[in-house]
């Protein structure tokens, strides 16, 4: 049995009432997404919650059509990286491929689409992003 280690840990008043995922999180192995390791991803789009959390990683879709003073927001308080939603259902094509090219240059770490998007759409937003490298 593997014993475990000693980690000290400062705490704060003014934090002390955050969202916190279970323990047995870090004894997962995670996903490596552009040299970061991810163990954990919150699934919101409140920003006092983003904020307030000790996950790893934010997944930010919501019901509506994309905007990316959202995904601002959202990337302004995010201390982690997020992945946000940028269409695929009723916003598609050349809109969903425009706005995950812009929510990549604000600094999300990657892009979600819905289900019925086509994978040319897909294709075409992984044909932009490149142009970035």
């Amino acid at each position: 049995m593997e014993k475990e280690k000693y980690i000290p840990e400062v705490k704060s008043q003014l934090r002390s009432r955050i969202i916190e995922v279970p323990p047995v999180i870090y004894k997962a192995s995670g996903i490596k997404v552009l040299g970061t390791r991810i163990k954990s991803l919150l699934f919101s789009t409140d920003v006092a919650i983003i904020k307030n959390t000790n996950a790893n990683s934010i997944i930010a879709v919501y019901p509506f059509t994309p905007q990316l003073s959202i995904t601002q927001a959202i990337l302004e308080v995010a201390p982690v990286p997020v992945f946000v939603g940028v269409g695929g259902g009723l916003t598609t094509g050349k809109r969903s491929v425009d706005i995950a090219l812009q929510a990549e240059l604000m600094g999300a770490y990657g892009v979600v689409v819905n289900a019925p998007t086509a994978n040319d759409v897909i294709s075409k937003m992984k044909v932009e992003s490149t142009y970035l490298l």
